[in-house]
């Protein structure tokens, strides 16, 4: 087994103990599983580093020996925990795949034959979700990255238009291609004044200076929503539709995980001095690319303000 940052998974697990204070509480005996998992009880610098979401190495899954505890207790306590945890991602799972699914036939208006066949469609959705999921949970080595971004290609209804295109006619086709297309332009724009919103908080920008911000972040805001896009449906099988909402930098560790820079690759353990320049570098991609947005539009004043406001925000 590799040393190498290992599992997504970890991202999350340690994503999910950060934010819980400020979103939706995890249930009690999910976030019982949580505690459980081998992951979190044999690192103790998770609790050490509670803005890092960089995953621990596949050596803290690794079940610890200790004197008092029997290691077949500790196994069992590991498997409930797991299958918990794999429950509630499932349920979350099927949650957001019924309400894809109740959305596209109330929007194309489907006869009771054509809701059938899709209701079908999502039938073998849920199913291959809940096997990814369980596969994933159970997964011992970096087989579970490439099974990360399955799920999160279902829970994102990659490849529905493919399983449509047989039962919808041509019409219908096209209006579910106008719906989605929209969809997807009304998630851009609500990023781009999200985006404006959190500079107009730091900065007070003037009515002159709020169009030409909004064209600017507007040019950003589909990139930006594609990186996050795996990081949030990925985080929705705890959060729910909350995942959607949440703000930026509370994905912004998953997100630089799951989408690496072709020459960034991580590739180091936890807590190491490698993992913290990587995060560092990242961080100050992130603060030159938001200020080079914003340059041509703020004052002085505010630049150094905004910039201030950037670099106090912890690395993720």
């Amino acid at each position: 087994m590799n040393s190498r940052i290992p599992v997504i998974i970890g991202v999350a697990v340690i994503l999910i103990v950060c934010t819980v204070a400020v979103w939706k509480p995890i249930k009690d005996d999910s976030s019982s599983a949580i505690a459980e998992r081998p992951t979190q009880a044999s690192d103790s610098r998770l609790s050490d580093r509670p803005d890092n979401f960089s995953p621990p190495s596949n050596r803290a899954r690794e079940t610890v020996s200790h004197p008092d505890v029997d290691p077949a207790t500790m196994e069992e306590q590991a498997r409930i925990g797991r299958d918990r945890l794999t429950s509630q991602f499932v349920e979350n799972g099927a949650l957001s795949l019924k309400q894809a699914k109740d959305h596209l036939v109330a929007d194309l208006e489907l006869a009771t034959h054509e809701v059938t066949a899709v209701e079908k469609i999502f039938d073998r959705r849920e199913a291959k979700l809940a096997e990814l999921i369980d596969r994933m949970n159970s997964a011992e080595d970096d087989s579970a990255n490439s099974i990360v971004k399955e799920i999160c290609a279902v829970i994102r209804n990659k490849g529905l238009r493919e399983d449509l295109a047989g039962i919808l006619a041509d019409g219908q086709l096209k209006t579910f291609d106008q719906r989605e297309a929209k969809r997807h332009q009304d998630t851009v724009e609500a990023r781009a004044y999200r985006d404006m919103a959190e500079v107009n908080a730091v900065v007070t920008l003037s009515e002159e200076q709020k169009p030409k911000l909004l064209a600017a972040l507007m040019e950003k805001a589909e990139e930006r929503v594609e990186k996050e896009a795996d990081a949030r449906a990925f985080m929705s099988l705890t959060y729910g539709s909350l995942a959607a909402e949440m703000d930026s930098s509370h994905v912004r560790g998953l997100a630089n995980m799951m989408n690496p820079e072709a020459d960034k690759e991580p590739n180091f353990q936890y807590g190491s001095a490698e993992h913290q320049q990587w995060m560092m570098d990242n961080n100050t991609e992130r603060i030159a690319d938001e200020l080079s947005t914003v340059r041509d539009i703020l004052d002085e004043d505010q630049l150094v303000r905004y910039r201030a406001h950037l670099e106090a925000e912890p690395p993720r």
